[in-house]
């Protein structure tokens, strides 16, 4: 098997940029990781984040694709790591489909394999969806090449990493992903702690603007890609997906923003669990600023026992599924010194986002109105009348950071919209002296 995968992944990366090699300088084992999907496939978040990772022995090998042949010249491999993603869902373990580890034909892959399982095992809860070891293997995969390149040099162990796509965030596969070959580098002593799989913004990037997109469970709809295409598209700033687990083990300390987006408030903060609503509340106090966008917005408000509790407001109904449409908006003058690019009033997709007031708690600043809607929609026996002149978008402080919170999505509401948020961004990138970077 072994002369076969490495044989048909050669034959992959001839004429192609995407292959880096870390080198330690150090004596050590050669890693090669290789990723078989591509585009906005998590394995292509987990290869962006393992060439920043530094080596205390050995090389990494991280390839997405074809090279030119001289960029592998002179590495041996002595352990090939394959991504695997597929559409399926885990239901059995005769499944491909499933989350597992498929290790190669050789007694030390076998038996590092339960390690490996474990470490990835202990930060998901759904018995469904944890890795197990599996003989099963995908027609697509490398493993499953012909093995016919017999002067290929062997590689002496193998390891199937498979991840589901169906009902897992990409940040939650990448997440994933990165764990096990965390403890796999670790136990090669590679590197010098598993925590390193939560180190998402390199060194180089730490000057940036980075905003950090929740990407997990409750989070649903086209808020994360909108978002991710228009502010990546900013000169310095950064975006990348994180998931719950990633907030709860404290990457938070290497982001200026936080946005969460449309879906289900009452879940995120279910999904963030009392631990990483804790991470989000001590990242604001501390100067990180806070993006809400529908749900998002509704899991800012202080209003409900699950709520972050960063923003003064509570809706003005419990009755919250008033419908969607595209209803017009109006800046207010505060508004317009933040949304200094796009025009005063604008019609905006709506979709059951929060109708607020003010909560009145004493230890929250009171919000400023940025935006007021002035037509409202009222369905499912909604109350009418209470939309109309509310607010629609508006800011706050909590700590030293600020809150932003968007009730509908201008994300998703053409170029319009697009300009509102990006002047958010850019208010909240350079508005703030201290810890923000100065305009230039």
């Amino acid at each position: 098997m072994t002369t076969g995968v490495l044989a048909t992944l050669l034959t992959l990366l001839i004429n192609h940029p995407d292959v880096t090699v870390t080198d330690s300088g150090k004596p050590g084992p050669t890693v090669m990781v290789v990723i078989t999907a591509h585009q906005n496939s998590a394995a292509v978040s987990t290869l962006s984040q393992l060439r920043n990772w530094p080596l205390q022995n050995g090389r990494l090998i991280c390839a997405a694709g074809p090279a030119p042949a001289e960029r592998l010249a002179g590495n041996t491999v002595d352990w090939l790591v394959e991504l695997h993603e597929t559409a399926n869902a885990p239901n059995s373990s005769t499944n491909p489909g499933h989350a597992a580890i498929t290790p190669g034909n050789s007694s030390l892959a076998a038996e590092l394999a339960p390690q490996l399982i474990t470490a990835v095992n202990s930060e998901i809860e759904a018995p469904s969806r944890r890795f197990q070891i599996s003989n099963s293997v995908p027609a697509d995969s490398l493993i499953a090449a012909p093995e016919d390149h017999s002067w290929i040099p062997e590689v002496t162990q193998s390891l199937l990493i498979q991840t589901p796509r169906e009902g897992q965030p990409l940040a939650v596969r990448a997440r994933q992903q990165r764990l096990i070959i965390a403890a796999l580098l670790h136990h090669l002593k590679l590197i010098e702690s598993t925590s390193i799989a939560s180190q998402l913004v390199p060194a180089e990037l730490q000057k940036q603007f980075n905003i950090a997109l929740l990407d997990d469970a409750g989070v649903a709809g086209r808020g994360v890609p909108s978002l991710m295409e228009i502010w990546s598209a900013e000169p310095e700033v950064t975006v990348h997906r994180i998931c719950s687990a990633d907030i709860r083990s404290g990457c938070l300390t290497q982001f200026d923003l936080l946005c969460c987006s449309g879906g289900s408030g009452s879940r995120q903060a279910t999904t963030l669990g009392e631990n990483g609503r804790a991470e989000i509340r001590r990242f604001v106090t501390q100067g990180g600023d806070y993006v809400g966008i529908c749900a998002g917005s509704y899991l800012a408000c202080s209003g409900f026992s699950w709520g972050l509790g960063i923003l003064d407001a509570r809706t003005k109904s419990s009755k919250w599924k008033r419908g969607r449409a595209n209803l017009p908006l109006q800046l207010t003058p505060a508004g317009t010194l933040v949304f200094t690019t796009g025009p005063e009033t604008a019609t905006i997709t709506y979709n059951n986002g929060p109708i607020i007031q003010p909560h009145q708690q004493p230890d929250i600043p009171d919000f400023e109105v940025l935006a007021n809607f002035t037509a409202e929609v009222a369905q499912n026996e909604t109350p009418t009348g209470i939309m109309i002149n509310s607010p629609a978008i508006v800011i706050g402080k909590f700590g030293e950071g600020d809150v932003l919170c968007i009730s509908p999505h201008p994300e998703q509401s053409g170029d319009v919209g697009r300009q509102w948020v990006i002047a958010a961004l850019r208010h909240l990138q350079y508005a703030n002296a201290g810890s923000k970077a100065q305009t230039p």
